[in-house]
């Protein structure tokens, strides 16, 4: 992994063998369990493997909500969760319990190995975060599942699957006893690197658990103790704008009435490349303050992430290749705020707003096969002559920083220079490696591949913006919306420049502010997936529902709600191994 944890080792834990990369020149033959769990190198080479199970970017998740949409099947069956089709035969998530063997493996072996006892005690801990970070996911698509804290024997009985009850239970309490073992920093240095899980890690981890339980006591006290005591912080560019920042910053001119608005230019500015550049290049490390817990990639094609650059990408835009597998739908540009921070737009009727493209597009149509003449003409011209762009004029500034929308100038992108985003109507359904939504991700989006197709940008599994997020919401819910909320909150505003929170809200208004405001602040990360329905019935009948076009008219896709979909199928897979499962399937498949 970048700077830390660089020598992984490629864990087979369920032969109980492991083979080494990079680390030392072993025959293997001397790799075989009897030899290995012997010194702490050999519990350095198996906690690395189960640090190499941590997941990066779940983007794909966002594709079964109402944020984002994948026109290609073969990438999952997200569209067909989006319209209610999946089933047992067709189902989505992983019912994986790898991770949890690897770590249960661990913890049994390296009591074998011949260390300091501290050391082993946190080492320990650290594979256990793992174990409980692999339940959480278990547990939001599935429900009930078996706890397992040992090595099973392969001729072990089948298992049932344990309560709801008892799965978030244990949860909770791994990661409140991890919390107190954990250091709450690492001093760097041989094999101890600044990236491991720490104290705050383990706590961030429980506050998103406990708020996704309804535990909103549990929540909120995780996350104000990382917030009070940890030393995070949200992260602010300090530096300069660089020239390509401020190209675009001049053409923002033309997006935001600055005086009329009262919005301070400057502050909006930075805070909108503050909120992009904290996914990019030397920003992207366990150093940032605002990564709590910190997904590592080395630097070769091998251990990149193909998501943040292949996967997001339109192919007109890449100087590589780019395949746009995964695409945000106009739901998601709709909840953005207006640039006052608390407004909605009011929804412009589909037929509107097909018209405003096509009138806007049949000026820049011909031009479309030529991103030079298009991006000629797009400066020649003034956007905001057009009924359409209106759309995109004063909102709120993570909108400029997360999504490309027709006609809008992005001058930072790596092979590319200057680029601005085209919708072209005629490749819906044509050309699967362009738009179809009518929009692409800039968030996140890597500004330098490694190669043709990847990104070595590490990635923050938790942020600081979330746990700032746990705890307003968290606080609503025991409290009510005071200080110590619009504190939180007016900390992630001020980070993007924009205007504090209002001052008074009832109950549930302040609900639906925050749920907003954290759809808007983590939009691309996944969270989406399981927010929606914590959030309940109702919620999903008027989010997850319904129709949705692209600028030109045509539709996307029709969502399909059913109460069903509060939890996956179990698939038919895990059924034929276990048919302990097979009487035991969720609700409604």
């Amino acid at each position: 992994m970048r700077n830390n944890i660089k020598n992984i080792a490629l864990a087979l834990c369920m032969a109980g063998t492991f083979m080494a990369c990079d680390l030392d020149v072993v025959p293997p033959a001397d790799l075989a369990a009897e030899n290995f769990w012997k010194t702490e190198k050999d519990a350095w080479y198996a906690l690395n493997s189960c640090y190499a199970e941590l997941d990066g970017s779940r983007l794909y998740d966002e594709c079964c909500t109402d944020n984002a949409h994948s026109h290609k099947p073969w990438e999952g069956n997200m569209e067909m969760l989006q319209q209610n089709g999946i089933s047992a035969a067709e189902s989505y998530g992983d019912y994986y319990f790898g991770t949890i063997r690897m770590v249960n493996n661990f913890l049994e072996n390296v009591t074998a190995c011949d260390m300091d006892e501290t050391l082993r005690e946190r080492m320990k801990a650290e594979a256990r975060f793992f174990r409980a970070f692999s339940y959480l996911k278990l547990t939001c698509l599935f429900g009930k599942v078996a706890v397992i804290t040992d090595v099973m024997a392969y001729d072990a009985p089948n298992v049932e699957r344990d309560p709801v009850e008892k799965v978030q239970d244990f949860i909770l309490r791994e990661l409140a006893d991890i919390a107190k073992i954990l250091p709450e920093s690492y001093n760097g240095g041989y094999l101890n690197e600044t990236g491991r899980i720490t104290r705050w890690g383990a706590l961030g981890l429980r506050a998103r658990a406990a708020l996704y339980f309804g535990n909103y006591a549990e929540a909120e006290v995780s996350a104000n103790e990382v917030i009070t005591k940890s030393g995070h912080a949200l992260f602010r560019l300090t530096a300069p704008l660089n020239a390509a920042q401020q190209q675009e910053a001049d053409e923002m001119d033309a997006y935001i009435d600055y005086e009329a608005k009262g919005i301070d230019k400057d502050k909006f500015i930075r805070g909108m490349f503050s909120y992009e550049a904290l996914w990019f290049d030397e920003n992207a490390n366990p150093g940032n303050p605002e990564y709590v817990v910190t997904r590592e990639y080395a630097p070769d094609a091998n251990n990149n992430d193909w998501m943040r650059y292949t996967y997001t990408i339109p192919q007109s835009m890449s100087a590589y290749s780019g395949y746009i597998s995964y695409e945000p739908m106009q739901d998601l540009v709709d909840a953005y705020w207006d640039v006052d921070g608390k407004t909605m737009r009011n929804d412009i009727a589909k037929d509107a707003r097909t018209t405003n493209f096509a009138e806007m597009w049949k000026d820049f149509s011909a031009n479309s096969k030529d991103q030079n003449a298009y991006q000629k003409q797009i400066q020649e011209t003034n956007l905001m002559d057009y009924e359409y762009m209106k759309e995109f004029r004063n909102r709120d500034s993570r909108l400029y920083a997360s999504l490309m929308f027709p006609f809008k100038g992005w001058h930072e992108l790596a092979g590319k220079g200057t680029f601005y985003f085209m919708f072209n109507p005629e490749y819906f359904n044509s050309n699967g490696n362009e738009s179809w939504s009518g929009y692409a991700f800039r968030k996140m989006v890597a500004l330098d591949p490694y190669d043709t197709r990847t990104s070595p940008c590490d990635y923050p599994v938790i942020r600081y913006a979330e746990i700032l997020l746990t705890y307003a919401e968290a606080h609503i819910q025991t409290t009510g919306w005071d200080a110590s909320v619009q504190t939180a909150l007016n900390d992630l505003r001020d980070r993007c420049g924009m205007p504090d929170v209002p001052t008074n809200l009832s109950k549930d208004a302040a609900l639906e502010f925050v749920r907003n405001e954290r759809r808007i602040e983590l939009a691309g990360e996944g969270h989406r997936f399981q927010d929606v329905r914590r959030y309940g019935e109702a919620y999903c009948q008027k989010y997850m529902n319904g129709p949705t076009y692209n600028p030109s008219g045509d539709l996307l896709i029709n969502k399909v709600w059913n109460s069903r979909l509060m939890l996956m199928p179990i698939p038919q897979e895990a059924i034929d191994f276990n048919p302990l499962l097979k009487g035991d399937q969720n609700p409604g498949y």
